[in-house]
């Protein structure tokens, strides 16, 4: 199973959502990071089952809640891209995959 990472924005949007989901309600929280959790590791074990959305990007739907997991299979590792809603502008996410200078 390979190793995988988030880049410091999906990061930052996955605790975003987790806090969001455990004001709604005592547990929602917990129950979005398992099922991000779980699809990652499947990514891990399966990183060519995504959908593929760009040349190097690829896109596994959350079982549970109404979002999906961008990430690009690197040789090495996984790299998650985005951890974006549904009802989220889509490819908003692009500009993360712009080479940092």
């Amino acid at each position: 199973m390979k190793p995988y990472r988030f880049l410091e924005e999906a990061d930052a949007e996955f605790q975003e959502q987790i806090t969001y989901f455990d004001e709604q309600s005592a547990g929602l929280g917990n129950r979005f990071v398992a099922d991000v959790e779980a699809t990652v590791r499947n990514i891990c074990e399966y990183p060519e089952s995504g959908s593929r959305l760009s040349r190097n990007v690829r896109k596994r739907v959350l079982r549970v809640f109404h979002y999906n997991l961008l990430y690009v299979n690197e040789p090495e590792e996984v790299v998650v891209v985005a951890v974006a809603s549904h009802k989220r502008r889509p490819g908003y996410w692009r500009r993360r995959l712009r080479p940092r200078r």
